[in-house]
């Protein structure tokens, strides 16, 4: 879809996605500041829920121009609920672990979010090609879509409610009846009060960005390839299986022994590392087998070990930070980042720049992301 949108296009998505996460903040925040922590997934998620129901109302009985804007509407609204779903599942998940358990099982749980993605891309395979336009009711595949969507996010409600913390006797244990308070406005202040999460939303700002720029030169690279859609799809789908096997193999084998023995801070300032060579590779070696090779490795760290880290750095944070800042860097933050890695790409192009040049140009900003998540790291004391 990118691609056939044209991906100089990309950037005002982005914007758009941008600021919806901007303006959502602030009430998730404040909803978090009134609830009890017990009812935080349960909300959050029925209101999703609520959304798919929507989504599905005004597909059904608006007309064909109506269906338009509601697709408009749901590919942004898809963008802003796969980051809040996820963050709101983490911002759960810290804090029933310390630090410690945290760098113990966070890997195998996060094993769980690439099961589940596998399982949820199988199905949507299925009910796309074994079901859509092969039954009379031509809707019958997205449909059914939805309704497998809302099952599923009705299940995770009801897991979370017999989560338990690991230790009754940490002053991080969650009780049932607490309420985080503050204000709307709080995430917003932390970040730039805060030094370990201003340094962890710095650190976020600049990997989105420079993941962005990474893809949206793999993109340039794949279409000067191949301008056959079902070729280009295909591609993306080899990338998805090789993915998801190597992410497992990471997630429940390496990434606990990894985070206890080695610590966060090489796998923080490793980051910028990856990214360098992955720029300087596009610089030199614009192929289809470097797009492959580096997509992969660079997806299977993010995935299987860097997130697993971020996720146990997050457990070190006050209550505020804990259930409003995260949220805010996973989504509005790393979004933010999305926007300005893509528009980079975009004004460089328009002055004139070619793809290798801009590859060249994003060096410096690697080695700076290593810098920053290095003092991330030290900054963090765990």
């Amino acid at each position: 879809m990118a691609i056939e949108g044209g991906i100089f296009n990309l950037p005002y998505i982005l914007l758009a996605i941008v600021i919806v996460m901007g303006l959502i903040n602030p009430i998730y925040s404040w909803v978090v500041s009134k609830i009890k922590t017990s009812r935080i997934v349960i909300y959050c998620y029925s209101f999703f829920i609520l959304n798919l129901i929507l989504f599905l109302l005004c597909w059904s009985f608006f007309g064909e121009q109506g269906r338009q804007w509601t697709g408009r509407a749901f590919y942004v609204w898809c963008n802003v609920y796969s980051f809040f779903v996820v963050s709101i599942f983490w911002v759960t998940v810290i804090n029933y672990f310390n630090t410690s358990d945290a760098k113990r099982v966070f890997g195998v749980i996060s094993a769980g979010g690439s099961l589940g993605a596998f399982f949820g891309s199988t199905t949507a395979r299925y009910f796309s090609s074994e079901i859509c336009g092969k039954s009379s009711i031509s809707d019958l595949g997205p449909i059914s879509l939805i309704f497998f969507s809302i099952a599923c996010l009705f299940i995770a409600i009801l897991v979370s409610r017999s989560l338990t913390s690991s230790s009754t006797n940490n002053n991080k244990a969650v009780e049932e009846d607490e309420v985080v308070g503050g204000s709307s406005v709080e995430a917003f202040k932390n970040i730039i009060k805060n030094v370990p999460v201003r340094l962890m939303a710095l650190y976020i700002l600049l990997w989105t960005g420079l993941s962005t720029a990474a893809w949206m030169i793999s993109l340039t690279i794949i279409q000067d390839w191949s301008s056959d859609p079902c070729e280009r799809t295909a591609f993306f789908a080899q990338i998805e299986q090789i993915v998801t096997p190597l992410t497992l193999i990471m997630q429940i084998f390496f990434t606990s022994y990894l985070l206890r023995k080695i610590g966060i801070i090489p796998i923080l300032t490793v980051y910028g590392v990856f990214l360098l060579i992955a720029f300087g590779t596009y610089a030199t070696y614009p192929t289809i087998t470097a797009v492959l090779v580096l997509t992969v490795l660079i997806r299977v760290f993010e995935y299987g070990l860097n997130k697993p880290t971020r996720e146990t750095v997050f457990t070190s944070l006050n209550k505020q930070d804990r259930y409003k800042s995260t949220v805010m860097m996973d989504t509005f933050v790393a979004r933010t980042g999305d926007y300005f890695g893509g528009q980079s790409v975009t004004l460089l192009t328009v002055f004139g720049l070619a793809i290798g040049s801009i590859a060249y140009a994003a060096l410096p900003i690697a080695v700076l992301l290593s810098i920053v998540g290095y003092k991330a790291a030290k900054a963090s004391k765990i």
